[in-house]
């Protein structure tokens, strides 16, 4: 599979777009540079962005072969050790489209000079980025969905690779650890009132020094 059509079809997947609807984010082709080997920094909220994005594409990626019984090769693997060592060149691909799309600001370094120099500038790509798919609430909504999910044991299939990426956490989570940690508070103060009572009723006897 070619990788174009392999990160289209994840893409669909991902977001349960229909087949008349495109699904490959447009790249521009210009003389600008681009992320490669993974060579890239960011801010720690723009790390975790990211991470919740890609872990739910390579997530959709893996559910396109999760269900066949023939060994399985890496889509965007062009090279024995990629295929081996699958996924490492979809999500250095990854990282470049979701830097674009979602309107991140994206700055080369040049490796001799040291000089900063802007890449496919924010106000160039008005009109082309598909901010819509890459909008946090909108990412943010689907892996709560994905965790809930996970959280009541409600497998998308046998091999479900999502909840082996990373933390699973919902609304529901932080709710029901709540809960737990006020019933322990309550049965704490239950405990005490009862030791309380007990000393009221039949009195706090201390030994005698001598005896």
């Amino acid at each position: 599979m070619f990788p174009r059509v392999a990160f289209q079809k994840a893409f669909r997947n991902m977001y349960g777009l229909p087949l008349n609807v495109e699904a490959l984010p447009p790249m521009p082709e210009d003389s600008d540079h681009w992320s490669t080997l993974h060579s890239w920094v960011m801010p720690t909220s723009s790390f975790l962005e990211f991470i919740m994005f890609s872990r739910m594409f390579v997530d959709s990626l893996d559910a396109m072969y999760s269900d066949t019984s023939r060994l399985r090769e890496c889509p965007l693997g062009f090279s024995e050790p990629e295929k081996k060592n699958c996924y490492c060149r979809i999500l250095e691909l990854l990282v470049n489209v979701w830097a674009y799309h979602s309107a991140r600001k994206m700055v080369y370094i040049n490796p001799q000079t040291g000089l900063l120099e802007e890449q496919h500038p924010v106000g160039q790509r008005k009109g082309h980025m598909w901010v819509k798919y890459f909008n946090f609430s909108l990412l943010k909504s689907m892996d709560e969905d994905l965790a809930e999910a996970a959280d009541d044991d409600d497998l998308q299939r046998r091999t479900w690779l999502w909840p082996l990426t990373g933390e699973v956490h919902w609304q529901g989570i932080y709710e029901r650890e709540r809960e737990q940690r006020y019933r322990i508070k309550m049965d704490k103060k239950r405990k005490l009132k009862e030791k309380l009572f007990e000393r009221m009723k039949y009195g706090y006897k201390q030994k005698s020094l001598g005896g």
